[in-house]
């Protein structure tokens, strides 16, 4: 059953579900993995989806604060800004700007606009 478990595990991973394969991590009690996963989580929701809720509805399942949330962000922007082929780093339409953000920018915004998210 364990053995099902762990290959459950891989295969959401490899499929890129990493708010799912956070969650069986956790019930396996894998905390290292856990937590890298809700890394990946978080930046898969914000770099490449690009949602504000979705960020601050994650960070609030696995009780970040939003300080947390955008250093955590950060971190992994300054890993990944020196791969010319990351496409996540690209501008990408706004809704709330009306405007094409790179990731950087987008991601002041979502500092900036926290506490007003959900509220809209």
């Amino acid at each position: 059953m364990e053995k099902d478990r762990q290959q459950e595990l891989k295969a959401l991973i490899d499929g890129g579900l990493f708010v799912r394969a956070e969650r069986l991590a956790r019930e396996l009690e894998l905390h290292d993995q856990s937590q890298d996963l809700q890394r990946k989580a978080l930046w898969q929701m914000a770099a490449v989806n690009r949602n504000m809720p979705g960020t601050k509805k994650l960070a609030e399942m696995y009780n970040l604060s939003k300080a947390e949330v955008i250093t955590t962000l950060r971190e992994i922007l300054n890993s990944q800004k020196g791969d010319r082929e990351n496409r996540t780093l690209e501008p990408c339409y706004d809704q709330y700007t009306g405007q094409y953000l790179p990731f950087e920018e987008w991601l002041n915004q979502l500092s900036k606009r926290w506490e007003k998210i959900g509220k809209d």
